[in-house]
């Protein structure tokens, strides 16, 4: 007797917000982009979103989170940033769920379709360089090629990060093992910017302007594009304060100057006490304990007079502020940077020390600086950086990209066509001479 199978073909479904949730969690490809707390804001700011599921024999084996933006001209894009979330090494599976992301793309009368999983190309070391015997997923990028998407390279994409800087935090017990993992010049910026009080603060709707101001300045000063002060106005009234943390580092200029001035007064007497000692008794130890101390009252001086530009007018005063996302596995930075004014408080330091004490804390296994830049060599921009991010420990995280699929082959061409145009038509405007009057 024959036997019948029982094997039903895959099904597209839509999911509900918590049973996405259910399955995103416990992916180990989740990302804060294919959450429902990021559903729920870009729904809020008019996005068109939908939450999917692929069922095999009725159980949930992939999910992922749709975005459908169209053009003014009616050119309409499918897009899955970070994902689908599903196992990359089930060819069957793969396949399936691509021909019914196509399916689906094309009822929504999509001219494309674009996904970027959330899976490593190679592995890296801190220092970028290739370890492909722990991971290679380049058979996977052919692979999605022989199924119609065409891959869009491995360069560094400021919509869709695909190079960041990743520290795996399972394993560090405490505070102190996990300090001792950083390079000896972070450790001493982490510990002169707690000694001198800088606090952080985690921005609420009342502080907003707080956070947007720091945030917008340093983007201003550093050259970096942040989002308008709406945009985070939004994420906060629509996700979680786990989810979101708009955080910033802080000093109390006439609380740090009093600080100071106190230190610097009980140093400087007892450099005087040491200094009456040594000349009484020629005392040797004496003499190098002045030499310490003599340091600490200099070290004292040059702070005071590196805030002199600082009136106790000034209050308390806002050093920097990065918008970190913790979801799933990991504690995110996403963007923010330090006031140019407040640098020597250190306090993107003490924002990222204090943001992996809390995913230490709550038992998050990652740190992830994202989006990083001038791996390469000390010539190239953002290589700085790229160097304080390394001083906390970790190793550079490369993903496989983005890839794109015709859906429309005719509107994708026609689209194709006319922005190779456009580009063509910039670059040319960028090689005119210049008229001088």
């Amino acid at each position: 007797m024959n036997q019948v199978s029982t094997t039903t073909a895959p099904e597209y479904t839509v999911l509900s917000d918590d049973e996405f949730e259910a399955f995103a969690l416990k992916h180990p490809q989740n990302s804060f982009l294919q959450s429902a707390d990021f559903t729920r804001f870009q729904r809020a700011r008019g996005q068109q979103v939908e939450l999917f599921g692929i069922r095999r024999n009725g159980e949930l084996v992939a999910a992922g989170k749709l975005n459908f933006t169209t053009t003014r001209l009616g050119y309409t894009v499918c897009d899955c940033a970070k994902g689908p979330l599903m196992d990359y090494t089930d060819p069957a599976l793969v396949r399936d769920v691509v021909v019914l992301l196509r399916k689906r793309a094309a009822e929504r009368k999509a001219a494309e379709l674009r996904i970027s999983p959330n899976l490593k190309y190679i592995a890296r070391d801190e220092d970028g360089a290739e370890h492909p015997e722990t991971v290679d997923n380049r058979p996977l990028v052919a692979r999605l090629g022989g199924l119609g998407f065409r891959h869009q390279g491995l360069e560094m994409n400021f919509v869709n990060v695909n190079w960041m800087f990743v520290k795996d935090l399972q394993g560090i017990a405490d505070p102190e093992e996990l300090i001792m993992g950083t390079s000896y010049r972070t450790r001493k910026a982490i510990r002169k910017a707690e000694k001198n009080g800088v606090f952080l603060e985690q921005a609420t709707l009342e502080t907003l302007d707080d956070f947007y101001g720091a945030l917008s300045r340093a983007g201003d000063e550093k050259g970096f594009v942040y989002r308008e002060r709406e945009y985070y106005e939004n994420l906060l009234r629509t996700t979680s304060p786990e989810f979101t943390k708009l955080m910033m580092a802080k000093i109390d200029i006439p609380a740090y100057r009093k600080s100071i001035t106190e230190r610097l007064d009980a140093e400087s007497a007892t450099a005087a006490e040491l200094r009456r000692e040594v000349e009484e008794t020629g005392s040797k130890k004496k003499a190098n304990r002045l030499k310490v101390v003599q340091d600490l009252v200099d070290s004292y001086e040059r702070s005071l007079k590196d805030i002199e530009r600082f009136p106790d007018s000034v209050g308390v005063a806002t050093v920097a502020a990065i918008h970190f996302v913790c979801y799933g596995d990991e504690v995110v930075c996403v963007i923010g940077g330090t006031v140019q004014d407040y640098i020597y408080f250190n306090g993107a330091t003490s924002l990222y020390w204090g943001m992996m004490l809390h995913a230490l804390e709550k038992g998050y296994p990652r740190y992830n600086f994202y989006g990083t830049f001038g791996i390469s060599g000390q010539d190239q921009e953002g290589h700085g950086g790229y160097e304080f991010k390394k001083g906390f420990g970790g190793e550079v995280v490369q993903l496989v990209g983005d890839f794109v699929m015709p859906v429309r082959a005719a509107a994708f061409h026609a689209n194709r066509l006319a922005r190779s145009a456009a580009g063509a038509a910039r670059t040319l405007l960028g090689k005119l001479p210049v008229k001088r009057t």
